[in-house]
């Protein structure tokens, strides 16, 4: 039985050679286009590596069909630098796994791991297989076999065992919350067909003159079982295959999630539309009617003149009273007209700008001109991550609200908005905005207090930010916004 397994193998080994390649190769390109998508997820910035890995891996397959093809036709040296060349794909291979692997733990390592340690371990590696093959004479087939196995044991095993790690860490961190099961299901066995890959990529090598290659290697299972090694590794390729595309599935959501939010946006964006219209064309409208009928009577009471004597003291005392409440009640329908514009202008202001330094721009020269205060403004770095249109909001309305209370409490003659990538001082935020007053240096009153910074607070703890007031009595206020760090 064995013979005859051994018999067939040998006589379709190239076609055992391109399903291997095969399987690697559609796992790097479905990993390609799908990072080509653009993605928030994790997940997502690792897919770059393990496509490089599917593709280089499945080119180091296949170039053990195309050499031995050219070998009647080139000479032994081009057939060497051929082989040489394998082994260089092969070392590609199993660098862009190491950097999957690296790429996928990084919020237990540094952001830089993941790039500088693969590039690292491809140069030198490279450059110590170049420096072999020009000093070490010898055989070429014996050095090759001795170089891959380092290969195998010092990069691949260690590179595939930390990728399973890393994706079940992410089928729970990152995943599990979005809820989808089947996601979870495909990327713990994805992390199992790299624990597989380990095993038979790393451990099983090819016949090397010294311990364990030259006991556990490829030639011993073939004698043993008649399969050669290629059959294990396509079906540990095929798993690491199925399940990642399986998981494709959490981009999908993910889409489609973007979608809704974008379809309740625009909903939103014209219900907002709608209540501005409603406050322009009818309460504010009903509001100034009703102050214009005020005004009327006040001035109806004001041409009145009783003659000296015509009433008494207390009659005067009431008519004084009427004139002061009828001039208190007209000036609080001004300010709520103004206070109903502000919100109407607001409302429409709130979802325009898709850039956050243009829309604090937007703001700060709003309140410039309304409040006829000196209000600085500037922006240092670039966006270190993307904002939802919901979000920005968040920031535009914590923004007016500061600003507002500069305005109407402080007694601050100038003002300044800093917009900082990065942080605001040597911290690890993404992104910090300050707004700081040379004022009083008072807290606003209790009861702007309580709905201002109240919804401020709020508008902070959903943006996952954190948000500090800090006032010093006669030199002024400074509100700090702050987005953490995810690393």
């Amino acid at each position: 039985m064995i013979d005859q397994l051994q018999r067939f193998f040998v006589a379709n080994d190239s076609l055992v050679h391109f399903v291997h390649g095969q399987m690697f190769m559609i796992l790097g390109v479905a990993m390609w286009l799908q990072w080509r998508q653009r993605s928030q997820l994790e997940l997502a910035r690792a897919l770059p590596w393990l496509a490089a890995f599917g593709i280089l891996e499945a080119f180091a397959v296949w170039a053990n069909v195309f050499v031995p093809l050219q070998a009647r036709l080139l000479s032994s040296d081009t057939i060497e630098t051929l082989r040489f060349l394998q082994l260089l794909l092969m070392l590609g291979a199993f660098v862009a796994l190491l950097g999957f692997g690296l790429k996928l733990n990084e919020p237990f390592l540094p952001a830089w791991s993941s790039w500088r340690i693969p590039l690292l371990v491809a140069l030198t590696v490279t450059v110590a297989f170049a420096l072999q093959r020009i000093l070490a004479p010898g055989p070429g087939s014996v050095r090759n076999a001795t170089s891959e196995v380092f290969l195998r044991y010092t990069i691949c095993a260690p590179a595939a065992l930390m990728a399973a790690f890393g994706l079940r860490q992410q089928a729970g961190r990152l995943i599990g919350p979005l809820r989808i099961e089947r996601t979870v299901r495909a990327l713990r066995v994805a992390g199992l067909g790299f624990v597989l890959y380990a095993l038979l990529e790393g451990l099983l090598v090819p016949v090397a003159p010294f311990f364990p290659a030259s006991v556990l290697n490829e030639i011993a299972l073939y004698r043993a079982i008649g399969v050669p090694a290629g059959i294990p590794r396509i079906l540990a390729g095929a798993v690491i295959a199925w399940s990642f595309l399986r998981a494709l599935e959490v981009f999908r959501v993910e889409a489609e999630r973007v979608a809704q939010a974008l379809q309740r946006e625009q909903s939103l964006n014209a219900e907002r539309e709608r209540i501005s219209r409603e406050l322009h064309d009818g309460t504010i409208q009903s509001i100034y009617a009703a102050g214009l009928a005020l005004d009327d009577a006040w001035h109806a009471l004001e041409s009145v003149q009783p003659s000296p004597g015509a009433l008494s003291p207390e009659q005067s005392a009431a008519l004084s009273h009427t004139r002061s409440q009828m001039r208190t009640v007209m000036d609080s329908l001004n300010r709520t007209v103004q206070d109903i514009r502000r919100y109407i202008y607001d409302l429409r202001a709130a979802g325009m700008e898709e850039d956050l330094a243009r829309g604090l721009v937007q703001i700060v020269n709003e309140w410039r001109a309304r409040a006829r205060l000196p209000i600085e403004w500037s922006v240092e770095g670039r966006p270190l991550r993307e904002m939802t249109l919901e979000q920005r909001q968040h920031v535009y309305q914590i923004a007016r609200e500061a600003l507002s209370n500069v305005a109407r409490h402080s007694g601050a003659t100038q003002a300044r908005v800093e917009l900082r990538y990065g942080g605001c001082a040597d911290d690890r935020a993404d992104l910090c905005l300050r707004i700081s007053d040379n004022g009083n240096g008072q807290a606003p009153p209790a009861d702007h207090q309580g709905y201002g910074l109240r919804n401020m607070r709020e508008r902070a703890r959903l943006l996952g930010a954190h948000l500090t007031v800090q006032s010093t009595p006669g030199a002024g206020t400074v509100v700090t916004l702050q987005f953490e760090s995810r690393n």
